[in-house]
């Protein structure tokens, strides 16, 4: 849970620009998480366990798992049994989002706009999961893809909780529904990219999700590697957020037969990406939707 309010605010000793960097607190929820994934177990126990010491985490896996979209006969009232049939990643992924939840009341103004961060957190939490697992990149750094996309959004956070009026002012004057980054390092001398792995190391996550974060603000002089693979695909994840927001991304993708065909004289591997990033795309945008409060 959050900590109290007099320890809400950690200030490090940080300036950019005449900007002085402070974090909001993670929920302890979502950084248990992340040393879960980070450390590689399957054994999924530990997550059941952070399951259960969280009321509000329990009630919505229990919602989730009974939902009609799961389709089960008989309504499940175990929290065992829920995290092992919905999986780690959607368990995961709920407690993540309800980790956003518990900071809502300290955004209180500002709500739909960090509505739309969660959005965006999750759905390049989604989109970077499913792309790195279907180019078929290593598995460990596939189970890691998700949290470390969601953390990336989060970056955004950041600036909101540094100067929220002034943040969201800065997101009300674009087209779109979240700032780029170009607008952000303008107004702030940062943007939520190389923000990330800032705040990760301020939060004490994992060194791999700090490492894969650093390669999403600045891929470009990385080696080739999975991490890298990973850091890109959670960087396009984040450009596909913001546009999904703003018109549904996924829906307006030509996915027709005259579409594929036309996809198939091109380049092979051109066209397999491109359907791929369509397909990843639409179930990012689908999850994102029935995942959570937004």
């Amino acid at each position: 849970m959050l900590a109290s309010s007099a320890h809400q605010l950690r200030t490090p000793s940080v300036q950019k620009q005449g900007l002085t960097l402070t974090f909001p607190t993670l929920p302890s929820t979502i950084s248990k998480v992340e040393e879960f994934i980070a450390s590689g177990q399957t054994d999924p126990d530990p997550l059941i366990d952070i399951v259960e010491h969280d009321p509000s985490v329990s009630l919505n896996v229990l919602r989730r798992v009974n939902s009609p979209y799961h389709g089960l006969r008989r309504e499940v009232e175990s929290i065992d049994r829920a995290v092992r049939l919905l999986g780690f990643v959607e368990v995961s992924s709920i407690v993540m989002i309800e980790g956003v939840e518990e900071l809502r009341e300290h955004f209180d103004t500002h709500s739909a706009l960090l509505r739309r961060i969660a959005h965006s957190a999750v759905f390049t939490g989604r989109f970077a999961q499913g792309l790195t697992k279907a180019l078929d990149v290593e598995e460990d750094w596939t189970r890691l893809a998700f949290s470390a996309g969601f953390i990336h959004a989060m970056g955004r956070l950041v600036l909101l909780h540094i100067q929220p009026d002034r943040y969201a002012t800065l997101a009300e004057a674009g087209t779109m529904p979240l700032p780029d980054t170009e607008a952000e390092a303008h107004a702030f001398g940062e943007n939520y990219r190389t923000l990330a792995p800032q705040a990760a190391d301020h939060w004490e996550l994992p060194e791999r999700v700090c490492s894969v974060l650093q390669i999403a603000a600045s891929p470009a002089d990385e080696p080739e590697s999975p991490s890298k693979m990973l850091g890109v695909s959670i960087r396009n994840g984040g450009d596909l957020a913001r546009r999904d927001l703003d018109e549904n991304f996924a829906a307006s993708l030509d996915t027709s037969e005259d579409a594929e065909n036309s996809e198939a004289s091109e380049d092979s591997s051109v066209s397999r990406i491109d359907d791929l990033m369509m397909t990843v795309a639409q179930d990012a945008s689908t999850y994102a939707s029935e995942v959570g409060h937004f």
